[in-house]
């Protein structure tokens, strides 16, 4: 705890020094007996009062909240001595707001008393510390101040928004796993496939009845199996643009999480690779569990300056199967994430990229101007040219153009024929 003389006793001690001088100065005693009541009040003031005693509890309602959402945070004081002026102020983090309360508290407590603090703060995507709080203390005479700082951290990881989504990138390949996807051979599933003449060891549920009357002879209905996929969703996480928790970043990390949520639900087994500065995965895992720690990398991705290219080949293959789809998630701003995804394609992987336009983005991020909007409409045409040479080298190409919904750029997903491209 530190002491200190308030702007009050400050301003007390300089009237009484002037009231002393110029009582030397004139001979005059009556400034004598001006200055002799402020001086019997900071001399009593200064008096070293006994130190406030009181308790602080400070808790916050959740340790993960999603964007949007608020949480709930209660300072709890309670005083052992009578305190008659307490501030509590409940610092906030970066990039937060208090959306209903008050982060800071002027009180005043008589001994035994307990009194609360609470509000509500809404935060951007990341990691916050909320537990810090500064409480400064006054005398009665208003001379004397102290401040203490209480610190016990408390981190709350802020999730990204996850859009419902119904349309996803349908892989060309699946896994033997159980999953939602029709695959074209015939075994045990749902969806009909084939008819054939029963045969020794075929199950009693398999008969075709229908065949059976009309044929007089056995047959059975042979279905499609259901497969599931690996799915390795990929982060652009070089460069950004837009303004604050508005960028292309937070948006590709918004889809990002969306698509894993969507992939998830279909019992898919899902990773990720955060490919920027430095090179962050996940390898490919199903359940809930697999989404917080998709969602706890999403959570820290940032953009890290390098001028370094890296390579994916250092992905260990768990990571990045072989038959894996891969949706690459990105604004096409940095020469090298492009690289990297047609050296995928030319390894043969099954390759979707999913591009966020920083057009929109930029535009919002700046005043309206005949300037702005000529730049944008250049900046249009040169990134449908970037687009259509992806399309002519055979890469799956999605645009997505927030605001609009994600949805709607999925939901116009083409698939071209997979060809054999150089990574240039």
């Amino acid at each position: 705890m530190t002491g200190r003389v308030t702007p009050l006793g400050l301003s007390l001690l300089t009237l009484a020094a002037w009231a002393l001088a110029l009582a030397v100065v004139t001979a005059r005693p009556e400034l004598f007996v001006a200055a002799l009541p402020l001086v019997l009040v900071l001399a009593m003031a200064w008096r070293r009062g006994p130190v406030p005693d009181y308790s602080l509890i400070h808790e916050v309602s959740t340790d993960r909240v999603t964007e949007g959402e608020s949480l709930s945070v209660t300072v709890t004081v309670t005083a052992r001595s009578a305190v008659p002026f307490m501030e509590v102020l409940a610092v906030l983090p970066r990039d937060c707001e208090v959306t209903s309360g008050h982060h800071r508290a002027m009180i005043a407590l008589r001994a035994g008393q307990t009194t609360s603090v609470r509000h509500e703060v809404r935060g951007v995507r990341g990691m916050h510390d909320f537990g810090t709080v500064l409480v400064r203390t006054r005398d009665r005479w208003g001379v004397r101040a102290s401040e203490q700082r209480h610190v016990d951290t408390k981190l709350v990881r802020v999730y990204p928004r996850v859009a419902p989504l119904r349309s996803l990138p349908r892989p060309r390949r699946t896994q033997t796993s159980v999953g939602e996807y029709v695959s074209p051979a015939l075994g045990e599933g749902i969806k009909p496939g084939d008819v054939r003449q029963f045969a020794s060891g075929d199950r009693l549920r398999q008969i075709n009845w229908r065949a059976l009357l009309r044929r007089g002879t056995l047959y059975v209905t042979q279905h499609h199996r259901e497969r599931n996929t690996d799915v390795v969703l990929m982060l652009d996480t070089l460069t950004e643009v837009g303004a604050p928790s508005e960028t292309t970043l937070d948006l590709g990390v918004r889809a990002v999480a969306s698509l894993a949520s969507a992939y998830l639900a279909r019992k898919d087994r899902v990773g990720l690779i955060s490919y920027g500065g430095t090179i962050d995965w996940v390898k490919p895992a199903t359940g809930r569990v697999q989404y917080e720690r998709l969602a706890d990398t999403l959570v820290r991705a940032t953009v890290v300056f390098t001028y370094v290219s890296k390579d994916l080949a250092f992905v260990p293959p768990r990571v990045l199967p072989p038959r894996a789809l891969v949706v690459a998630v990105t604004p096409l701003l940095d020469p090298r994430f492009t690289r990297a995804t047609l050296d995928l394609a030319a390894r043969g992987f099954d390759l979707v990229v999913l591009v966020v336009s920083p057009v929109e983005v930029t535009r919002r991020a700046l005043a309206p101007s005949p300037t702005i909007d000529l730049a944008c409409r250049l900046w249009t045409l040169d990134r449908r040219a970037r687009l259509a040479e992806l399309h002519r080298q055979g890469v799956a190409v999605l645009e997505w153009s927030p605001p609009e919904p994600l949805e709607l750029a999925l939901a116009g997903a083409r698939r071209p024929r997979p060809r054999l491209v150089a990574a240039g």
